[in-house]
């Protein structure tokens, strides 16, 4: 037969191990948040969410504009919404002209909001 516990030793054994904390944490009145909440209310808090999403626009570049137009160019730089693409010659360059608008709008779709205001192509 076991020992019978007094009540500061029941405690004692809630405490470590960790029934009490539980307990405690389901009566608190803060909620519980996941790992991304918590990421993404840090990110808006210190007003990197735009920045967050500029460098998004950067990294989905060719994902939108597909493998062909990827190999041959690079979205190397956007800030205050203008995304730089470099294009390796200046037939391509003159072709995606006529795209960016296209481009632009996929981008933004993809990001859920206006990032991108507008595309400039370079050598």
């Amino acid at each position: 037969m076991l020992p019978k516990l007094d009540e500061a030793d029941a405690e004692t054994d809630r405490r470590k191990s960790g029934v009490y904390r539980h307990r405690h944490a389901q009566n608190s009145t803060q909620r519980t948040v996941s790992i991304g909440d918590a990421i993404q209310g840090s990110i808006e808090k210190l007003g990197l969410a735009t920045k967050f999403q500029e460098q998004r626009a950067r990294s989905i570049w060719p994902e939108i504009v597909g493998e062909q137009v990827a190999e041959i160019t690079e979205a190397y730089r956007i800030k205050h919404g203008e995304l730089l693409v470099s294009v390796q010659n200046a037939t391509w360059r003159y072709h995606l002209m006529f795209e960016r608008d296209n481009y632009r709008k996929q981008l933004n779709d993809a990001l859920g909001r206006e990032v991108v205001r507008l595309i400039r192509f370079t050598k």
